[in-house]
């Protein structure tokens, strides 16, 4: 049996090929959970106070820079770890052994973890910092009681909630679904 963990996964996926689609829903809820956390916490919101599961999925899917996060870093990594296999084949000199070991590549597995991390961190917080300045999606919401329309800026949903920002008194509103009668924009 080989000692490269990548080979051992590999088997398992040809074994058990319906495990594919569990990893891919676990990375994707990953995925949309640290994103929804990274971005909704920028205005004092926990977003796991208001989701469910399902709407994890969901959320890495509304934010579709996160999977390009994710396809570039993990590409960029990919090639790193071919090359040190590469390296390690050729029989490495004294000054590059560790580029060509296994330990190299397994660290740089972790750190294609962190770096997806990071990079979906520092986007949601981009993404704050522009909403903050008035920037972000305006909509009109007509609340179930009767009120008038108000204009505020959505800052994002789960199956049960919406979030509402009014960038001019830095208010957060979180009004449950069955409260929204309606939900109006321009479309772009």
């Amino acid at each position: 049996m080989s000692s490269d963990p990548n080979s051992d996964i590999t088997r398992i996926f040809r074994e058990h090929p319906a495990l594919l689609v569990s990893a891919f829903y676990v990375a994707a809820s990953v995925i949309g959970m640290f994103y929804a956390w990274s971005y909704l916490r920028q205005f004092g919101l926990n977003v796991f106070n208001y989701a469910q599961i399902s709407d994890f999925l969901v959320a890495s899917l509304k934010e579709p820079i996160t999977w390009a996060c994710v396809f570039v870093i993990v590409g960029f990594i990919s090639l790193d770890n071919i090359s040190s296999r590469r390296v390690e084949r050729k029989g490495p000199s004294k000054w590059f052994r560790w580029y060509g070991s296994p330990k190299y590549r397994h660290f740089n597995n972790y750190a294609a973890m962190l770096l997806v991390l990071y990079a979906i961190y520092g986007w949601a917080h981009h993404k704050a910092d522009i909403t903050r300045a008035g920037e972000g999606k305006f909509v009109d919401v007509t609340y179930a009681d009767g009120d008038s329309a108000t204009s505020r800026m959505l800052l994002g949903t789960t199956g049960q909630w919406v979030f509402l920002y009014d960038h001019l008194t830095e208010r957060v509103e979180v009004h449950p679904l069955e409260s929204i009668d309606s939900i109006a924009f321009q479309a772009d």
